[in-house]
């Protein structure tokens, strides 16, 4: 009888040393996986922000302040990342990034600084993923046409 009781010990004690090896194992993917997707979306965000700063420089989006500008496949980010999870039709809600833009003048002789925010479309419990990128460029000063007569 002692001999099949030590068995029966033997094997809960081998099934609880299993069981809480997979529950680490376990963890272990998730918090794999969590910081798999963060980078992902950090990645995505920083990619995005490049392409909205090049789109500002050249003219396809207007050189103005604006805040939370939703990211979509519009006429304005028509050829951002392809698959930046932006939406071509839809409610607002269904927008997952939005980007802010600041224009600041920082002396007379023309240097501006251009910052991009892009963040994603989720309530702060969840910890959105934000990018900031600034630019420094010097802007030519508009000078006044004279006429000549």
């Amino acid at each position: 009888m002692t001999r099949y009781g030590t068995t029966i010990l033997e094997v809960l004690l081998a099934i609880l040393i299993l069981g809480g090896a997979i529950a680490v194992l376990g963890e272990f993917s998730r918090n794999s996986f969590r910081n798999a997707k963060t980078a992902r979306d950090m990645t995505q965000a920083e990619l995005l922000a490049e392409s909205i700063l090049a789109k500002v420089r050249i003219g396809i989006i207007e050189m103005e302040s604006a805040f939370d500008v939703p990211i979509t496949n519009s006429a304005n980010l028509n050829d951002t990342i392809s698959d930046t999870n932006a939406v071509t039709e839809g409610s607002l809600s269904e927008i997952l990034w939005h980007y802010t833009l600041e224009i600041t003048n920082l002396d007379d002789d023309g240097l501006t600084e251009l910052a991009v925010t892009v963040r994603q479309n989720l309530p702060e419990e969840q910890q959105p993923v934000t990018c900031r990128l600034v630019r420094w460029f010097a802007v030519e000063p508009e000078t006044e046409e004279t006429e000549t007569k």
